[in-house]
């Protein structure tokens, strides 16, 4: 069974969806409250602001800007380990690709992301994978859906250890509605996993026939990548990634002189990657405003909470969109000339059986 129902997220496709007049009139309208919102409601001096971000130092947003990227290598391994617990490669037709370029297609997601609505990377990553391995679109969208449950496990854990050691520093409060909305996350993708294994059936039963096959495939990806030996150390790399991630923020904090304390960095680290799965263009809007907020909660001061939030954000946000389109771009440019006549192919033709 070849599934070819889903069309590709191309280049131009990209473009209309980036450039179109509703998305650049939603884009303006936020920035302009969010620029309203920090300069009327926040006690904000924008030169200072200025000479707070103009004087950061090299050295520690070159090792924030490390961190980061490097991260991506271990989200990449674990993708690649998810893939293969999920049996994606159970065909002989079917070759999950290395872990490098398990990393670049996660960064091209990533960048799709960060510059288009409703989280379209995920499913341009999901295509992608599609093409590059030959196992089809439903189980590789499955194999995502998994990594994300794990993710927010991980970071369920990590913002509770967080909210610990911020209570016993005893210096501030901590805003538990932020761990609150974690759980209820956590809880949301407890009942999701258990519909898909108890009602799953039911609930497709009424599909089309071909949609209905897609619905199955993506369910039991999903619930595969679960089982197996191999759980245990994709928890371990995903645990990595945030911990670096982490990192990434300790270091802008340090490099902009602000004094912070380490289960702060945790907990607003960890803040700013939940904000980001906001269906805006990379959170964009939601990230800003909600991180200055959470910094300014935990006692850092409105021009330093705004300082951290736009130095972090030019890592997290706009780095991706200029390194992740590189990518994009160059990777759509290579394929079509290795279609050329003469030229090979760099890719499968085409997915192949699903499972």
């Amino acid at each position: 069974m070849i599934d070819n129902s889903v069309p590709p997220l191309g280049s131009g496709e990209l473009k209309r969806r980036v450039l179109s007049l509703p998305t650049l009139a939603v884009t303006l309208l936020v920035v302009g409250l969010l620029l309203l919102t920090l300069f009327r409601v926040f006690d904000i001096d924008r030169d200072e602001l200025w000479n707070t971000i103009s004087g950061i130092k090299p050295a520690q947003y070159a090792a924030a800007f490390v961190l980061y990227y490097l991260s991506f290598w271990f989200r990449g391994v674990r993708w690649r380990l998810i893939s293969k617990t999920a049996k994606l490669d159970r065909s002989a037709s079917v070759e999950i690709p290395g872990s490098l370029k398990c990393s670049t297609m996660l960064l091209m997601g990533w960048f799709v992301n960060s510059v288009a609505f409703l989280r379209l990377g995920d499913a341009y990553r999901a295509w992608v994978m599609s093409k590059e391995s030959g196992a089809g679109f439903a189980p590789s969208l499955g194999t995502i859906l998994a990594e994300r449950i794990q993710d927010m496990l991980v970071v369920f854990l990590l913002v509770l250890a967080a909210a610990v050691w911020v209570v016993a520093s005893g210096d501030v409060r901590v805003p538990w509605n932020v761990i609150a909305a974690a759980a209820v996350l956590m809880m949301v993708l407890a009942v999701v996993l258990a519909i898909m294994r108890l009602h799953w059936k039911t609930m497709t039963v009424r599909l089309p026939r071909r949609l209905r096959r897609s619905a199955q495939r993506f369910q039991l990806s999903t619930l595969r990548s679960f089982r197996g030996r191999d759980l245990p150390l994709q928890l371990a790399l995903g645990i990595t990634a945030w911990i670096l991630e982490v990192g990434r923020f300790y270091f802008v904090a340090q490099g902009l002189d602000i004094d912070i304390g380490f289960g702060i960095v945790l907990f607003a680290a960890l803040v700013s990657s939940m904000l980001s799965t906001i269906p805006t263009p990379g959170g964009f809007g939601f990230v800003e405003g909600g991180l200055t907020g959470v910094l300014i909660l935990l006692g850092i001061d409105d021009t330093s909470a705004l300082s951290l939030t736009a130095v972090d954000r030019s890592i997290s946000w706009i780095s991706v969109i200029v390194f992740g389109g590189v990518l994009f771009f160059g990777w759509r440019i290579f394929r079509r000339r290795s279609r050329l006549p003469g030229g090979g192919s760099m890719t499968r033709p085409g997915p192949g059986p699903l499972i």
